[in-house]
């Protein structure tokens, strides 16, 4: 890697600051009044030069000025990586957290805060969660032949669907079911629950069984992946451009893709930038998600190369450490105002 000096750093780092907010080329006169004072334009212009040189910056149109390169947003993030605190986050945690908090699906919630707190394109890839024990399943009549499945693993609330009940079904069919089912579930993996036969002799349940399991079956084939927000990249400028929006949508199309793209080989955040990543125009930033100490997946962002990188970061920081605290308070409590059965 070229090695920067201070000065170029710094001014590397208000380039991309400025273009992240304007996505505008800045000139050298507006970087010495809002970034670097106490340096001349003319040796800005210089420095300028120099980045340019050494790929930091490119200039997409023989007219336009200079904008941040790949490598310039690669650099930017490997420094703030560098120094995120438990206190940057602080400003964000308390929006995330009113979001969250009673929420009984927090994978879906999750994704949402991401994407409204961000006004990105949000994602959550869940990986790995055939070794859930499930812990609990609720049923919830909603009338007319239906019901609320809630399934809760020890990684929190797996899965809540409303599936179809067998005609003419009452009160009493339901508390029957949901204890047969969790005298027959809980305790187990999704694995071996999905495995083979876990009930017979049982036929006026076996069609309850069988959705149940099908739900389940999903998370065994490879988990599933979230997407929320895919609209509110057409709000950035640079995705005006057709090819730019066929590259997005067939990124966000692809469950292999994003599972690929949101993996991290251990640590903790990761970041795709460019085509060299394969997203082309794009960067995907993710984090692992963990409930209760165990990993579930990774949550993560989509959006232009200039992204706000430093907002993500924190945004991604707090949810992790939310989830913990939802799993902590939630446990034993249950939510008022609904009817249900559950063992």
């Amino acid at each position: 890697m070229d090695k920067l000096t201070d000065r170029k750093k710094r001014l590397l780092e208000a380039v991309v600051d400025s273009y992240i907010t304007s996505a505008e080329p800045i000139s050298s006169a507006a970087i010495q009044q809002g970034y670097m004072p106490d340096v001349s334009t003319a040796t800005i212009r210089s420095e300028l030069a120099g980045l340019e040189e050494m790929g930091y910056l490119v200039k997409p149109h023989i007219s336009a000025g200079r904008v941040p390169s790949s490598k310039a947003y690669r650099f930017y993030v490997d420094s703030l990586m560098q120094n995120v605190t438990v206190q940057d986050i602080l400003t964000l945690e308390e929006e995330g957290k009113a979001r969250i908090d009673g929420v009984e699906s927090i994978v879906k919630e999750a994704v949402k805060v991401v994407s409204d707190v961000t006004n990105y394109t949000s994602l959550m890839v869940l990986e790995g969660v055939d070794d859930l024990i499930v812990r609990q399943v609720k049923l919830v009549g909603l009338g007319d032949n239906t019901a609320l499945v809630i399934i809760i693993t020890d990684g929190g609330v797996l899965k809540d669907s409303v599936i179809t009940l067998p005609e003419g079904t009452d009160e009493g069919y339901l508390e029957s079911a949901c204890s047969l089912i969790n005298g027959s579930m809980a305790g187990r993996s999704i694995r071996s629950i999905t495995g083979g036969d876990i009930i017979s002799g049982v036929e006026e349940f076996k069609a309850l069984f069988d959705q149940i399991i099908n739900l389940l079956k999903q998370y065994v084939s490879g988990g599933e992946v979230y997407v929320e927000g895919a609209d509110k990249i057409f709000a950035y400028p640079e995705y005006r451009d057709v090819e730019n929006v066929k590259g997005f949508l067939s990124v966000i199309s692809q469950k292999d893709k994003l599972q690929e793209l949101t993996s991290g080989d251990g640590v903790e955040i990761t970041v795709k930038i460019g085509a060299e990543e394969g997203v082309k125009n794009m960067a995907v930033v993710s984090a692992k998600y963990s409930v209760s100490g165990r990993q579930i997946g990774h949550v993560g962002v989509i959006g232009p190369e200039r992204m706000d990188y430093k907002k993500v970061i924190k945004v991604l920081t707090t949810l992790g450490k939310l989830s913990e605290e939802k799993k902590e308070d939630g446990n034993g409590k249950e939510k008022a105002g609904r009817k249900g059965s559950d063992v």
